[in-house]
């Protein structure tokens, strides 16, 4: 009588077979993780890029050549330019109307004025920032909003909140409107 069946040393090939594809293609599905991140940050920075343009596009077209409060042709019409015509603030309360300046506080409100989400949880560079459930951490560079080196930062550290980690940073000049995004660390 003939037995059907799989002998013993056909099984143990066939799973010393499965366990090496299976330890190949684990690192692939374990960096699925990170690879959402950087996915998400790199949306979010776009969307950010891409708002920036269109105000400046809307402020060109309405013939603006200095500071405007309140640019009615974008989004709420609730964004105030630069000098030089870019995206600057929100609120017409706070100091300087003539777009010269940026404040820590000017970051904050372009984030939302450019972008109309809530789906992220920003929050000032400070040392309590890192950790809890805080998304982005945004911060400026210079109170000049003039000069080319004046610049809010936004860093995505969702994916890894302990401070001194390297994360995604968008870099916005409001001067020149220029934009990068880049890998960064905070301190």
């Amino acid at each position: 009588m003939q037995a059907k069946g799989f002998t013993l040393i056909e099984l143990v090939t066939v799973i010393v077979i499965i366990a090496i594809l299976a330890v190949t293609a684990l690192p692939k599905f374990i960096n699925v993780n990170q690879d959402a991140h950087d996915a998400v940050a790199k949306n979010i920075f776009g969307s950010y890029k891409t708002a920036i343009s269109l105000y400046h596009s809307c402020y060109i077209t309405s013939g603006e050549q200095s500071a405007v409060d309140d640019l009615s042709c974008f989004g709420a019409g609730d964004v105030d330019s630069s000098s030089t015509g870019f995206p600057l603030k929100t609120d017409n309360s706070q100091s300087s109307n003539d777009g010269t300046k940026l404040t820590g506080d000017f970051c904050r409100q372009l984030w939302f004025g450019l972008l109309d989400t809530e789906d992220f949880v920003l929050a000032l560079h400070t040392d309590a920032s890192f950790g809890g459930d805080t998304d982005i951490i945004y911060w400026y560079s210079n109170p000049d909003a003039t000069l080319p080196t004046s610049y809010c930062y936004y860093n995505y550290i969702a994916d890894n909140q302990a401070k001194g980690q390297e994360n995604w940073q968008l870099r916005y000049y409001p001067n020149t409107g220029r934009t990068t995004v880049g890998r960064a660390t905070l301190g």
